[in-house]
């Protein structure tokens, strides 16, 4: 069975990296990936948003809530790609006014005046005016790698992997580079004309420069010690570090000459706001929370009191001028609200806006059906792609959340990855998506990883299994059949009577009898993502490959072609039509019109790297992890269904190569006593044809109907003028 080898790392490593990754700030991943001898240009090169043959008409952005910034009675929550502009008038129940579709991973929010930065990491950063909070209008941007910035008076000082720069931004809508400096950082503050920049996960120093000459800054001071986060108030700089873990204070009274007043040891934080007397710190190493730290003297701060709200990982905190309660950007949890009335006694007061990874999509209906690794099911109208609408969520993160979901009519299907071996297939009555209810629960082996509904059967890809539920009574799901598999299963495909799990090595399952599948073929290549048309597999896998496979005989598949995306890797992939759009950092579109000949025809930018695509007519859905849902359009893709003279370099043509039975061959002498025989992938002759009389010796061109045949992969020879050629055609009954 072993038909297939291509080296690379196992799905399993690349999957797990991308795990650790997503827990990773936006500013800080270029400086982790470092850290750990990995180097990825999609971090550390500015991108321009990709868009060719492929538009994106619209996006749900929610993901992890990583950066929180305030101004009066508004909030700007950045979660995932996008910021939720919310009005705090009413200090418990902030409100949505408007929303912001960022260009990539939000990586910082900050508002000054009626303007608002928004840094995306390697999109760069992008200016909108918020004076209409529910009308946000982006007036420009600046082109850099910028995972951090701040603003003070007309100036916006950025710093990302490459360089700390400065801008003038006195006309928001042509923001101007005033000077640049080669220094990569991950967070940075400015305080009486000094910016301080400071390095994250790799580096190891606060650099200070004197900017009061914004076109010639100088660094005047290092300081040692890994930087998380900085604020500034007055003449006192407060950091948070790690190994070891502390929180600092440094009187910066004279830049050049740096000195520690106070410290309290154990608490790393990744983000902290200050005000006049108490310090408000967000950690995740030693300990978990926010934490208040009584900052009224310096030289001996205090901690007051510490809450653990309903998130992972607490990112940024801020608290109004006017104290009663705090505000936090909280992962997973989205918007905290915490009452800080008494700083010895914390507690929440309200949370909401949660979202995290988008890890797989089901639509059905008009209604899509988004899970998120670690929040659980939400419903999304998407009957006008342009504006998705939220319709409700269903809450797992009792059990971590929801790895996967299938939808039909009224009734949706989770796949769960609980805690303490909770692993389980959940059945959620949705004919209310505002209140979807739990209605029935069955335990699996292990945690699906995809699903596929076809009939009254649910077929679950899990890891080492593969089990098969009846659901024709959804209340009542059954268990019918389950095999053990030699997999980590990342993708799910049904044809016939077989399924495809993606996988290292992908496996190739038999279900001709539901309550009895078995394992009847392994690939030993390392594919992440597949969908197979009629008797091909185009499959995507580690070190960026796309392969296109004949499987017409499942146990005995064979390479027809493959080609090298530009990226490193890809995730899954599929086909419409003659396009095949793989998923990796960019959606790409690879024209499969001839599986032995493809080729890269386009490309899609979207916010971050998709972990999942799905079709359903006529738009392609793809969950782009932390940075939401995009829905991509399909109809406009112009790649002409017409290859005559394409391929030149062959000596023989064939158009289509994907056919219900006509089509043209083409080669380029007249067709004199021509002979054509068909075989299939046995290599048995099933057809032979002679050219017409009328045609011999008049044209290269020969029109033959081969609809008598049944679908499959067939090899053509053609014997003209003592000159043999040979070609390929796939034919299909859609």
């Amino acid at each position: 069975m072993v038909v297939l080898a291509v080296a690379g790392p196992s799905v399993l490593d690349e999957m797990a990296l991308h795990d650790s990754l997503s827990r990773v700030h936006p500013r800080m991943r270029a400086s982790w990936l470092r850290e750990h001898g990995l180097d990825d240009s999609y971090y550390t090169t500015f991108h321009r948003p990709e868009s060719t043959g492929l538009s994106c008409l619209g996006r749900w952005p929610w993901g992890p809530s990583w950066e929180l910034a305030g101004r009066d009675t508004f909030l700007y929550l950045g979660s995932g790609s996008g910021v939720r502009i919310l009005s705090i008038a009413d200090s418990v129940q902030p409100r949505m006014l408007g929303q912001i579709n960022a260009r990539g991973l939000v990586s910082q929010v900050v508002v000054e005046d009626t303007l608002l930065f928004v840094a995306c990491g390697s999109w760069g950063a992008q200016i909108y005016s918020v004076s209409d909070p529910a009308n946000p209008r982006e007036l420009g941007s600046m082109d850099a790698v910028i995972g951090d910035l701040c603003v003070k008076d007309t100036f916006c000082y950025t710093v990302g992997s490459d360089s700390f720069r400065i801008y003038n931004v006195a006309s928001p809508t042509q923001p101007a580079q005033l000077s640049a400096i080669r220094d990569s950082g991950d967070v940075l503050v400015e305080a009486n004309g000094y910016a301080y920049v400071g390095c994250g996960a790799s580096g190891t120093a606060l650099n200070v420069y004197d900017v009061r000459n914004p076109h010639s800054p100088t660094l005047v001071n290092t300081l040692g010690g890994v930087q998380l986060a900085l604020f500034v108030r007055g003449n006192l700089l407060f950091r948070t570090s790690v190994q070891p873990s502390y929180f600092s204070i440094l009187d910066i009274s004279n830049p050049s000459s740096i000195h520690e007043v106070g410290r309290i040891d154990g608490y790393g934080g990744m983000a902290l706001y200050a005000d006049d007397k108490y310090a408000y710190l967000s950690c995740m190493y030693d300990h978990s929370g926010l934490f208040v730290i009584d900052i009224s003297d310096s030289s001996h701060p205090q901690l007051r009191d510490s809450i653990n709200p309903v998130g992972v990982t607490e990112w940024d905190p801020y608290v109004p001028h006017s104290p009663g309660y705090g505000y936090l950007a909280d992962d997973y949890g989205g918007l905290v609200v915490v009452d800080v009335h008494d700083v010895n006694n914390l507690s929440e007061a309200w949370s909401g806006y949660r979202a995290d990874q988008s890890v797989d999509i089901a639509v059905d209906n008009g209604r899509a059906y988004v899970a998120d690794h670690w929040v659980g099911t939400e419903i999304i109208d998407v009957t006008d792609p342009t504006r998705p609408v939220s319709l409700g969520v269903y809450d797992t993160s009792d059990s971590r959340g929801t790895n996967t979901v299938m939808a039909r009519d009224s009734f949706a299907f989770a796949g769960m990855s609980g805690v303490a071996g909770r692993r389980s297939l959940r059945v959620l009555d949705v004919s209310a998506p505002s209140h979807p209810t739990l209605v029935a629960e069955d335990s699996c082996y292990s945690w699906p990883e995809d699903m596929v509904l076809r009939d009254s059967l649910l077929y679950a890809a899990e890891m080492n299994w593969f089990q098969v539920f009846n659901v024709a009574r959804p209340r009542q799901p059954v268990l019918v059949g389950s095999c053990v598999t030699n997999t980590y299963a990342t993708n799910l495909e049904l044809v016939d009577t077989f399924a495809y799990i993606s996988g290292s090595p992908l496996n190739v399952i038999n279900v001709a009898r539901p309550d009895s599948p078995f394992v009847g073929g392994e690939f030993y290549f390392g594919v992440s993502g597949l969908d197979v048309v009629d008797t091909v597999m185009y499959a995507v896998g580690q070190n960026a490959q796309f392969w296109a496979v004949s499987v017409a005989n499942p146990t005995a598949p064979r390479l027809l072609d493959s080609l090298r995306l530009p990226s490193y890797d890809a995730a899954d992939v599929v086909v419409v039509g003659s396009i095949a759009y793989a998923c990796e950092n960019v959606i790409r579109l690879v024209d499969v019109s001839d599986p032995t000949h493809l080729v890269l025809r386009g490309s899609a930018g979207v916010p971050y790297a998709t972990w999942r695509l799905k079709y359903a007519a006529p738009y392609v859905y793809a969950c782009c992890e932390d940075g939401g849902v995009c829905v991509l359009e399909t109809i406009p893709v112009g790649v002409s269904e017409r290859y005559e003279g394409r391929l030149r370099d062959k000596a023989l043509s064939v158009c289509p190569t994907i056919t219900r039975g006509p089509l043209v061959l083409e080669v380029a002498t007249p067709l004199a006593s021509a002979k054509l025989s068909v075989y299939d992938v046995a290599g048995k002759e099933v057809l032979r044809l002679q050219a017409p009389a009328k045609r011999s010796g008049l044209t290269g061109r020969w029109p033959v109907d081969l609809s008598r045949l049944s679908a499959g992969v067939y090899v053509l020879r053609l014997d003209v003028n003592g000159v043999t050629e040979v070609g390929k055609v796939i034919i299909t009954r859609r």
